[in-house]
C-alpha cells in the first residue's frame, strides 16, 4: 500500500511541477510581448513626430514664399 501511495504523491507533484512550469513560461511570453508592444508604440510614435515636424517645415516654406510672392505689405515701408 505504501508504493502505491508514493506512486500517486510523485504523478501529483510531477503535475504540479509541470502546471507551475506552464504558467511561469506563460507569464514570461506575456511580458515580453508587452515589452515589444511598447518599442513598437514608441517606434510609431517616433515616426509620426518626424512626419509632423516635416509637415510643419513645409508649411513654413509654403507660407514664406506665398509671403514672398505677395511682395511688400502697406505698412512695409523700408
Amino acid at each position: 500500500m505504501n508504493a502505491a501511495l508514493a506512486a500517486v504523491f510523485a504523478v501529483g507533484t510531477g503535475v504540479v511541477v509541470i502546471v507551475v512550469a506552464v504558467a511561469v513560461v506563460l507569464v514570461v511570453l506575456i511580458v515580453a510581448l508587452s515589452l515589444r508592444g511598447r518599442q513598437v508604440r514608441a517606434a510609431n510614435r517616433r515616426h509620426e513626430l518626424g512626419e509632423a515636424h516635416e509637415r510643419a517645415g513645409r508649411a513654413e516654406r509654403d507660407s514664406d514664399i506665398t509671403e514672398e510672392q505677395a511682395g511688400p505689405r502697406a505698412g512695409d515701408e523700408s
